[in-house]
């Protein structure tokens, strides 16, 4: 597969002076991050959920092969706690149509763990009306050392009840809240100040929806461990928006001391948090990922043959829309996951045109069907959001990268099909800009496709005259084109050209954008790989920006896909504050699941217009961007219409999946975490290793020494996030 890498060391050179080769960008300890970015809590414990929430997916019906699998690379990798099923009473459910880990009787234990003589603990969850006094040995008669009690906000009294009893025989534990994006924030003080009273060692937030951003998990964060200093807050995600990630960051950042996550993220739906990006994340020495990656490669690979888990387009509109992911899982049951189109036209555009914008609340996770006598109640009415998640602003601006930025992945090589498909969604959609490649030097890069270049001609020959509100753009990377290689405004369909540069091509750069404003274009500079630079640099930057620029906005970029939320608030307010009355945008990168995560971020700090990228599918370099249709669930705007984008993904984008090859993986996973430029993952994947995650992450070990951590990571040390009304 041709893939077009993007080292800005071996680019080719115009004789440009000033241009310094970029062979120093690689990982660094920027100052963007806190010192607690690279200290390790050890207070803070993993609980990876792989058997017990995956078991949802197949009734629990693992091989024992697989079960011990997973157990052994738990103990190897120091995870803490392994949750290995239900805690259940056999009368509730058949033995024969669930498998064990529905139960986790002592005989099924014993027959995996023995006797469990390591470090890691093992638990499992109990429902409330599923397991009975009496089926609930005393710890010194069981294998399991935490019980999980999970409950609804109106089943509290009955879990402090369970909990208390299997406090009285020995084990730890938890209480889980689930399903908060439906609670008001009267009912959750209730619940904390009747957990006061309770001895159990943790309370959970549980994103059972996977609707929760990260604004809502640190208030609610803060919040639990105010009401409870005697337990630890835990944070279990859903994936539902690719938030699960950047929730559970957000929470470790705010004091949570207690995580989950699952192996490949596997779990109820769209999944968990995968258990390798928060192994990466955390910097105790205890961790170590190998183990993980290892029973990724010899076990889950193939599970994933028989078992379907994972973002989808119907677990998105589920989650954006607050809703119990059951109509997703049944429709996806059918085998139609990736018929998101026909998700929406009978779950969400029906009930529109009815005007009914409610859903069942709560429900049984693992009951598929709607039950009648359950409330309903209007999505996204919790106070828990602010009044500004459920309004929209008129000034954001959303820049589809589909063609550009996926070009990077087939070396522009788009049929006209695709790129006029594509086209036509950004213009039933409401997109504003679509960036349909690069203003290039010809001859610079031979055999590549007609978007590296955006000749008049090809343009004209798929937009015609363009007679939309769509506006076309086009980038340029500094060393790849020359001022007089772009055409005048008048010459071309091309409305706005973003210019691309790292920190040490500042003044090419404006030299560029000057020239461009100067030809009639909207001009915009693209900061690249801000995560590589310190803060001095940056100021520099956006001083000369400020003083000798005329482009009429400015990017924050996370090109490695190595910022967290925190560091895009710290950006985009600096860049606001630096460079007053200019527009603010952010393009991210997805390689630990962080891209959309940070863009809301970035669209909840900044004040005025903002512009945000996406693209199709997440389709770009690598791990992909921010994908457009979660800013088109995400925006309340009435004039971004989801529709079209998913018409365009069922009929062009998904088939290009066979013979492109993009978004997450180990390898990006694995840059991404130690923030170092994605080249070497995308030559890895190029030829033909993406699935060997081990052999990887020992190429970077020898190829990259890592700072030796220190314990440290107090919480707090950012602002409060905003408070409801």
């Amino acid at each position: 597969m041709p893939v077009q890498e993007d080292n800005p060391a071996k680019r080719p050179r115009l004789e440009r002076k000033g241009v310094v080769a970029s062979e120093t960008l690689a990982a660094s300890n920027s100052d963007i991050y806190r010192q607690e970015f690279f200290e390790y809590r050890p207070s803070i414990k993993v609980i990876d959920c792989t058997i017990r929430d995956g078991g949802l997916m197949n009734k629990w019906q693992f091989t024992d092969d697989f079960v011990r699998a997973v157990y052994t690379a738990c103990v190897q990798a120091g995870i803490d706690y392994m949750e290995i099923g239900y805690f259940t009473s056999e009368k509730y459910f058949k033995r024969g149509e669930v498998g064990p880990w529905r139960f986790c009787a002592t005989e099924d234990l014993k027959r995996i763990v023995g006797e469990n003589k390591t470090g890691l603990k093992l638990s499992a969850m109990a429902d409330i009306g599923r397991i009975d006094p009496c089926d609930i040995p005393m710890k010194k008669d069981s294998l399991l050392d935490l019980v999980r009690v999970a409950c609804y906000a109106h089943q509290i009294d009955e879990a402090i009840e369970l909990a208390n009893l299997c406090l009285e025989r020995g084990y730890e534990v938890s209480i889980n809240l689930m399903a908060v994006a439906k609670v008001p924030l009267v009912e959750i003080d209730a619940c904390l100040a009747k957990l006061k009273s309770c001895k159990c060692q943790y309370f959970y937030l549980a994103d059972s929806f996977g609707s929760l951003y990260g604004e809502q998990v640190r208030l609610l964060i803060r919040r639990y461990v105010a009401a409870l200093p005697h337990m630890e807050i835990g944070l279990h995600g859903h994936h539902n928006q690719q938030l699960g990630v950047a929730n559970s960051i957000d929470a470790i950042m705010e004091g949570a001391n207690v995580v989950d996550g699952s192996i490949m993220g596997l779990g109820r739906g769209a999944g968990n948090t995968p258990t390798e990006n928060l192994l990466c994340f955390l910097r105790n020495p205890k961790y170590n990922v190998r183990p993980i990656f290892e029973v990724i490669q010899s076990h889950f690979y193939e599970l994933r043959k028989t078992v379907e888990w994972g973002v989808s387009l119907p677990y998105l509109i589920a989650g954006v829309r607050n809703e119990h992911p059951r109509d997703a899982m049944a429709w996806e049951a059918e085998g139609k996951s990736k018929d998101g189109l026909g998700f929406y036209d009978k779950f969400v555009k029906t009930g529109e045109a009815n005007g009914d914008n409610t859903r069942p609340a709560g429900g049984d996770p693992d009951r598929l069907e709607d039950a009648a006598d359950e409330p309903r109640v209007p999505n996204l009415n919790c106070e828990l959001y602010r009044k500004e998640f459920q309004t929209y602003k008129p000034m954001i601006k959303v820049v589809d990268n589909t063609i550009r930025d996926g070009g990077l992945m087939n070396n522009w090589k788009f049929s006209d099909e695709v790129v006029k498909a594509v086209y036509d969604a950004c213009v039933q959609s409401g997109v504003d800009y679509m960036d349909v490649g690069y203003f290039t030097t010809p001859g610079l890069l031979e055999g590549a496709g007609p978007w590296r270049f955006c000749k008049s001609e090809d343009l004209k020959r798929v937009f015609g005259e363009n007679k939309t509100a769509l506006k076309l753009a086009a980038m340029v990377d500094v060393g790849r084109v020359t001022e007089a290689d772009i055409p005048h405004s008048r010459d071309t369909l091309v409305d706005m050209v973003r210019v691309a540069c790292y920190a040490h091509q500042i003044d090419e750069a404006i030299q560029i954008a000057n020239s461009c404003v100067g030809k009639g274009y909207e001009v915009g500079v693209l900061f690249m790989a801000l995560s590589s630079v310190n803060m001095a640099e940056i100021n520099a930057c956006l001083d000369k920006l400020e003083g000798t620029c005329s482009c009429h906005f400015v990017y924050v970029t996370d090109s490695f896909g190595s910022l967290y939320c925190e560091q895009v608030e710290t950006l985009t307010s600096l860049f606001q504050k630096k460079l007053p009355g200019r527009t603010i945008g952010f393009h991210g990168k997805n390689n630990q699941h962080m891209a959309f995560a940070n863009t809301v971020q970035a669209i909840c700090t900044l004040e005025g217009v903002v512009m945000i990228d996406g693209s199709m599918l997440g389709l770009a370099r690598g791990a992909g961007t921010t994908p457009t249709e979660n800013l088109l669930c995400f925006l309340k705007n009435p004039k971004f219409k989801l529709r079209p984008a998913l018409e365009v993904i069922k009929a062009h984008i998904q088939p290009l999946a066979d013979t492109m090859e993009w978004g997450p993986s180990i390898p990006y996973l694995i840059t991404g975490a130690r923030n170092l430029h994605p080249r070497d993952a995308m030559a890895w994947q190029a030829a033909g290793k993406k699935l060997d995650g081990v052999g990887f992450l020992d190429f970077i070990n020898a190829k990259e020494k890592q700072p030796k951590p220190v314990a440290g990571l107090k919480p707090g040390g950012r602002a409060a996030p905003p408070q409801p009304l």
